[in-house]
């Protein structure tokens, strides 16, 4: 896969130069006191690999048919977008399947008329990236035609509420408590025996998508019911597109007019507004005084493999090739005969849905767990990454 661009740490260091008094025989100055040395790296504690849970492989022969052509059609192109699509490719390459990527470029407009050009082309199946706005248009299109559909990371909910077709999918509530009990349970480990009513709790979201404000919402539970009345800090990015930049813009102004705050907790609902985020804990000196963790295995792991040992610590991670591998088992099952939308992962069907939501069991991911996560979620769809 591609190597995403790592963060370039900036450190500014001022030296304090003793002035000379008026003496006319004057004693050698001192000699100017040291800057302070820069606070060491912090050293992420060790973390179980914890893959999630995939379904049966059930799928025939994959050579002894022509390969399936499959779609992935993303609403906005992204990091997580971009290794899906790769993954969806070498998964391919085992179970016998071409894939096509398209994407509407974030025009919701272009996203509803092109998908309907998709589905009349009748590819073998289609996996689809949907925003939470656009999933009760997606889901009534999708039903319309008999070509098998598989929805990944947003709910594809119809008007009232029902799962309309098949998805992989992240409980968002217990994401965003996962990354607080993480920045609980380890931040001794980064700060040692600390005033606790000293640290302030940062989430940065982005509001476009509500499936995603969930994560926030559930750290936010976690963090009232362990640090009850204190203080709480909401940056939003929802203003613009999904970015580093806005992830940037948003953290290094409200940690700049908060030199007051002694400790950060920062939870980012969105790897690429992640990086930006780093990059403005970074720019500002404050590393030794922030912990920062965000959900997804896109951007992190190839920050690692750069060198990269700032405070961005952990992710609740689901990686793409997960997503990718149990849509692409759950569309050849439909695809084969093996199982309709309807009857697909019926352990998974909640009452009330049509379809299942395949909700995938996750945990944290850290720089000592990621590149064996990374192979054993691979190596599940028959991959070797290693």
């Amino acid at each position: 896969m591609k190597k995403i661009v790592v963060i370039i740490l900036v450190l500014v260091m001022t030296l304090a130069i003793a002035a000379c008094g008026g003496d006319p025989a004057p004693a050698p100055a001192p000699a100017p006191a040291p800057a302070p040395a820069p606070a060491p790296a912090p050293t992420t504690p060790a973390a179980p690999v914890v893959v999630p849970e995939a379904p049966d492989i059930n799928v025939d022969d994959p050579f002894a048919r022509a390969p399936y052509h499959i779609v992935y059609y993303n609403h906005i192109p992204s990091n997580v977008a971009m290794q899906c699509f790769q993954a969806l490719e070498l998964i391919g390459e085992v179970w016998n399947f071409t894939v096509e990527n398209q994407t509407a470029d974030g025009d919701s407009d272009f996203y509803i008329t092109n998908l309907v050009t998709i589905l009349n082309m009748e590819p073998d199946g289609i996996v689809v990236d949907v925003t939470s706005e656009l999933a009760a248009r997606v889901s009534e299109i999708c039903r319309q035609y008999d070509t098998p559909v598989i929805v990944v990371y947003n709910k594809p909910l119809d008007a009232n509420g029902v799962a309309v077709v098949p998805s992989v999918i992240v409980d968002q509530f217990a994401n965003g408590r996962t990354q607080m009990q993480y920045l609980i349970d380890n931040y001794q480990s980064f700060w040692g025996d600390i005033d606790t009513s000293e640290i302030v709790f940062l989430n940065v979201d982005w509001s476009q998508n509500p499936d995603i404000s969930d994560r926030g919402i559930g750290g936010k539970q976690l963090w009232d019911e362990v640090f009850p009345g204190q203080e709480f800090i909401y940056g939003d990015t929802g203003y613009d597109t999904i970015s580093s930049d806005t992830g940037f813009t948003v953290a290094n102004s409200i940690l700049s007019s908060r030199p007051d705050v002694e400790y950060w907790f920062i939870t980012v609902n969105l790897e690429d507004t992640a990086l930006g985020v780093a990059r403005a804990v970074e720019s500002l000196g404050i590393e030794h005084k922030a912990l920062i963790t965000a959900s997804g295995a896109a951007i992190l792991p190839a920050e690692w493999d750069a060198g990269y040992e700032g405070s961005w610590i952990a992710n609740f991670s689901v990686p793409p090739f997960f997503y990718a591998g149990t849509a692409a088992m759950g569309l050849l099952e439909i695809i084969d005969g093996k199982a309709t939308m309807e009857s697909l992962w019926p352990e998974y069907l909640q009452p009330g849905d049509q379809c299942a939501r395949f909700i995938a069991v996750a945990d944290m991911m850290t720089r000592d767990n990621y590149k064996e996560l990374m192979v054993l979620t691979a190596a599940r769809f028959g991959v070797d990454i290693s």
